[in-house]
């Protein structure tokens, strides 16, 4: 499957590797206006995944950062996992209050 984001995240307190991408945005095959792709989300190589859909390209990507936002979070508060964000906090690394466009600004 190619990605258009992929990244693979270390833990400082477990041996957990976690790894999250978005493959290719297409034109759903339901419904010509929606676009959609599909988000795999890793937890040492054992993986769900899921379709990411949307109104727009930006839409489809702003939805993909919301799911792997909300399943690290979880993970980080019920499994008191701690991720090597190189000094960034779960918030700056993944936002969840800001838009596509916002991020792309600063």
């Amino acid at each position: 499957m190619k990605f258009l984001i992929h990244e693979t995240l270390r833990t400082l307190n477990s041996d957990d590797v976690f790894e999250f991408g978005l493959g290719e945005i297409s034109r759903s095959g339901q419904h010509d206006d929606f676009y959609e792709a599909e988000a795999v989300f890793r937890r040492n190589n054992k993986g769900r995944k899921h379709k990411v859909p949307g109104l727009s390209e930006f839409d489809v990507v702003r939805r993909f950062m919301q799911y792997i936002g909300i399943n690290l979070r979880a993970i980080a508060k019920n499994d008191s996992v701690e991720f090597d964000l190189d000094g960034l906090t779960l918030d700056e690394y993944i936002p969840l209050t800001k838009t596509i466009r916002d991020i792309f600004d600063e």
